[in-house]
């Protein structure tokens, strides 16, 4: 068990110790909470309470960039990884920290909603399990982790065969989202071919983005101001077509996803709202544990009365999910369960010295 362990740290949501990259946190931070916002108001309409419309435009704007950011996120630490930790340690790694919490908790999940099936909204069978590997999309929240893992993956094969050229990956990137379309029957499939860019496109600006310099310029407020403009009116041509070319709704998911990047940096120059900072930091074990929460709560919630005041129940089960889920992680690692979130796998010690890798942006 955790030493110095009390009810304050369980509780505290300040962030972690400062360092230059604290933005990185941030822009996770507001991307998991606006993963939880769109599961909370998907919950509540499937347990069949009357939400605005309003609300649910509100999600769907921000829907476009959300997930694209956290896998461009990834891809800015792709190089550094394999220097740092050598192509199979880094591949270890990432079996660790995605495919097996992912593997692990889709059983956990589908079989509690199997248990009980008269409490959660959705209706699993026997048959669900085989979607861990074909249809993760099916499985709710989950397929995000199965997708970045088979995003790496690939992305670190392609690495290997073209010797870390970039002007491959990216004609695979565009080769896979043009050909998207023709395997969005399969979300394993699709997944990969959609999201693929955004990684590769992290991984192609990460000397830019890690650059003080860069950081500096985009931490301005007047940039932030005349990007302002060109976000707001690329969120609404998405809520009014969100059947669209995949290439068009990459450009969005960019722009938003720079958009948000420049707010983090802001936010972090300026220390304001710490505690999304702090969501960062946890955005991985939040993903992981909001939407059981969420159901338990939301179960008890809509028989109240609390249902007819739709907006202070999302606020409710939004800050109770993102809470809980910090909490339970922490109690998990108290009483050393982190077996639920971290793979048993170890890799062996890594030498730079005899082993070529690229170098760091």
């Amino acid at each position: 068990m955790q030493k110095n362990f009390t009810v304050k740290s369980l509780l505290s949501f300040k962030p972690p110790e400062a360092n230059r990259l604290g933005w990185i946190d941030y822009a996770k931070g507001i991307a998991i909470v606006l993963v939880v916002y769109r599961h909370v108001v998907f919950g509540l309409k499937n347990s069949g309470v009357m939400v605005p419309q309003w609300i649910v435009d509100g999600n769907n704007m921000f829907y476009s960039f959300r997930m694209p950011l956290f896998f461009l996120l990834s891809g800015l630490f792709f190089e550094r990884s394999i220097n740092k930790k050598g192509e199979s340690g880094f591949l270890i790694t990432r079996v660790n920290t995605l495919l097996y919490p992912y593997l692990l908790w889709a059983l956990i999940q589908i079989t509690l909603q199997i248990l009980f099936s008269s409490v959660v909204n959705a209706h699993r069978t026997g048959a669900d399990y085989l979607n861990i590997l074909i249809q993760p999309r099916h499985l709710d929240q989950l397929w995000y982790l199965f997708a970045l893992f088979n995003v790496t993956l690939l992305y670190l094969l392609v690495a290997k065969l073209f010797r870390y050229d970039k002007f491959a990956q990216v004609l695979i990137s565009l080769a896979l989202l043009a050909t998207a379309p023709l395997v969005n029957s399969i979300s394993t499939l699709y997944d990969i071919a959609l999201h693929y860019i955004f990684f590769c496109i992290g991984n192609l600006t990460a000397s830019f983005f890690f650059s003080e310099k860069t950081q500096e310029r985009l931490s301005s407020a007047y940039a932030l101001i005349i990007l302002l403009p060109v976000f707001a009116w690329c969120q609404y041509y998405f809520l009014l077509h969100m059947q669209m070319n995949l290439f068009l709704y990459a450009g969005i998911a960019l722009v938003g996803s720079l958009f948000t990047i420049m707010l983090s940096l802001q936010f972090s120059k300026y220390k304001v709202m710490p505690v999304l900072r702090t969501l960062g930091h946890y955005s991985l074990y939040i993903y992981l544990l909001h939407v059981p929460i969420v159901s338990v709560i939301r179960y008890f919630m809509i028989a109240t009365q609390l249902r007819q005041h739709v907006l202070i129940t999302l606020l409710v089960l939004m800050f109770l999910a993102i809470f809980l889920s910090v909490v339970v992680y922490r109690l998990c690692m108290r009483f050393r369960l982190g077996f639920l979130f971290t793979g048993p796998f170890a890799a062996r010690r890594y030498n730079p010295q005899t082993v070529t890798t690229p170098k760091t942006p």
